[in-house]
């Protein structure tokens, strides 16, 4: 996901800060817990993007939330944000963030969305397949299912996609039949 400019230079201050202290997990904790309700809950994303809430209230509402769960560092850096009237970014700051990690620790996203459920000996043999194909050394495998995919899959690696879909083969036979007539 391309992300601003103003959310990049505050997760890698945030990051940087975080090697620093050396509480990297701590760190990736507090953001994952950040961007998952940011996500989830409707409300917060309307206290973040209501210019009529005072930043005074936004603070106070943040630190109702997370004060007891965050890191001090967290907190403060959460405030900071809301106090530069940055909020607005915070979505993107954690998101970042925790990208930052993954890359620190060669750790690789890819989503594999399948017409069924994989049982745990394919999803092995398929983390291993790609991480010798990529050259990483841990995937972090998302998965999912849709059943309109009939059989294969599609698989997503940063800004790849193998699309070995049943739906599509036979989609693209439809079309060429369809061209030749």
């Amino acid at each position: 996901m391309n992300e601003s400019k103003i959310s990049v230079r505050y997760a890698k201050a945030l990051f940087a800060l975080a090697k620093e202290t050396a509480s990297l997990d701590q760190f990736q904790s507090d953001m994952g817990l950040l961007y998952q309700c940011i996500k989830e809950i409707p409300e917060l994303q309307y206290v973040i993007h209501s210019p009529v809430i005072k930043t005074s209230i936004k603070i106070k509402l943040f630190k109702d939330m997370f004060n007891t769960s965050f890191n001090k560092l967290n907190m403060s850096f959460v405030n900071l944000v809301l106090d530069h009237h940055r909020e607005e970014y915070l979505e993107g700051i954690s998101r970042y963030f925790l990208s930052l990690i993954k890359t620190e620790r060669g750790i690789q996203s890819a989503e594999l969305v399948t017409a069924v459920t994989l049982d745990d000996s394919l999803r092995q043999s398929i983390i291993k397949l790609i991480m010798k194909k990529i050259g990483a050394s841990n995937i972090e495998l998302k998965e999912s299912t849709n059943d309109k995919l009939i059989g294969g899959f599609v698989l997503r690696i940063g800004d790849q996609q193998i699309d070995a879909s049943i739906s599509t083969q036979l989609k693209r036979i439809q079309k060429e039949l369809l061209e030749s007539n």
